[in-house]
């Protein structure tokens, strides 16, 4: 009896990705993944469920699925969108068979009857040259804006015996070359565990694998990121000085409403702190919102000022949405007009992209390694990969050139000549 066919949908960020590619291991000894969801036995979508966008493209996806069910099929619905609204979507999504919570490995197994043991495997949703390493789920912060807490609940560390046995196995399975660690509190870690900040513990852990890059995600503005710092400046052989730390914002009048739990002049102080002891062989990037209800003209300028002063290497700007069971929605208003929310996200991106393509230029003419991605099929069977300094998903990527019958294969590490930039994307000869 052949396997059954499984296809998958996995929205939203990088975390929801390792939950979905633990899903996927679970059922690997009985399904086969298909890339046609007509002829799955299963339909699987993992749903993100953080602000209305997220909210509608979930809904969306799953309503377009179920038009391609078979006879017989299942379409289980799974993520933050399920956990979220389990009550709403099992009265109403008439079109999904199972409605599942953020992390339905039990439930899996009790559906499809697989053994309780043998959670540990992964098959990869990304290229084999990189995977993500989730270290912990939850989170214990009351930021205004985010609902998350309510979705996964407390901050909840993974040993660190446990984290370097999962890098392990995805380096002999896949033989990935950089580990992505993420988690939505990095600088979190370990604390509910150990009773301390055990990041460069876990770090120093991973470093003794056969691993070549190891980037860090989401961190927390803390006191913590000074330790990490140090940490990168004195002690980091593989773990890359690359900053990954969402400020969200710059005012104060905007900081304290959105219980960020620090002022303007820490972040500062912080951020030029970060700058100062990585220097240029470094990258900074962050994300803020604009259009939070205590932000007017001024606090909006104010960002805007900072941005400009500071210049980071990359920069996302989300609007604020007004979600529902946060705490800025049960004590604040959503006063600032939707145009405006708009208005000042262009602003600041038009402005950011100036910034990142002269950061950025500091690497044009430079000879730099190159982890190779595969071809980029909108342009053509053109090679491309990512420098030290391009996280995967996120930011640019480089296009390279090759000498006549040279061949590369996803995952393998090249040297180029970074000798064109395209905003934050570069041209990379092959030598």
């Amino acid at each position: 009896m052949g396997k059954s066919k499984v296809f998958l949908v996995s929205l939203g960020c990088a975390k929801n990705t390792v939950d979905s590619e633990r899903v996927l291991g679970l059922l690997k000894e009985r399904c086969s993944l298909t890339s046609d969801p007509s002829e799955a036995e299963l339909i699987l979508v993992n749903t993100c469920g953080f602000i209305t966008p997220a909210k509608e493209e979930s809904i969306e996806t799953i309503l377009e699925l179920s038009e391609y069910k078979k006879k017989g099929a299942k379409l289980v619905v799974f993520g933050c969108l399920a956990k979220r609204y389990e009550k709403e979507l099992k009265e109403e999504l008439h079109e999904a068979d199972l409605i599942l919570p953020t992390e339905p490995f039990k439930e899996i197994k009790t559906f499809f009857k697989i053994p309780l043991e043998g959670e540990k495997d992964r098959v990869l949703l990304t290229p084999r040259s990189y995977a993500y390493l989730k270290i912990a789920e939850g989170c214990n912060r009351t930021c205004a804006f985010c609902a998350i807490p309510q979705i996964r609940g407390k901050f909840r560390s993974k040993p660190i015996e446990e984290l370097v046995d999962e890098a392990k196995r995805l380096i002999e399975a896949y033989g990935i070359k950089e580990l992505v660690i993420v988690s939505q509190d990095t600088v979190y870690y370990g604390k509910d565990l150990y009773g301390k900040f055990a990041l460069p513990q876990l770090l120093d852990e991973l470093q003794k694998l056969s691993i070549r890059w190891i980037r860090i995600h989401y961190l927390y503005p803390s006191a913590e990121v000074y330790k990490l710092t140090e940490y990168l400046e004195r002690y980091s052989q593989k773990v890359l000085p690359y900053i990954d730390m969402p400020i969200q914002h710059i005012a104060d009048s905007v900081l304290k409403p959105m219980r960020r739990g620090h002022t303007g002049s820490f972040l500062k102080k912080l951020l030029y702190y970060i700058r100062e002891r990585l220097g240029d062989n470094s990258i900074l990037r962050t994300t803020v919102i604009v259009g939070f209800p205590t932000e007017g003209e001024r606090e909006f300028g104010e960002l805007l000022k900072f941005v400009q002063e500071f210049g980071f290497d990359y920069l996302g700007v989300f609007p604020y949405y007004h979600e529902e069971d946060t705490p800025a929605w049960k004590n604040l208003k959503d006063t600032v007009p939707w145009e405006e929310k708009l208005k000042r996200k262009e602003l600041l991106e038009e402005l950011q992209s100036g910034f990142s393509e002269k950061r950025l230029s500091r690497f044009l003419n430079t000879e730099s390694e190159v982890l190779v991605e595969g071809y980029d099929e909108e342009v053509g069977l053109v090679p491309v990969g990512r420098t030290w300094f391009q996280a995967p998903e996120v930011d640019g990527i480089t296009y390279l050139q090759l000498n006549k019958g040279l061949k590369l294969e996803e995952g393998q590490f090249v040297k180029a000549y970074l000798s064109k930039q395209i905003g934050v994307d570069f041209k990379g000869e092959v030598f």
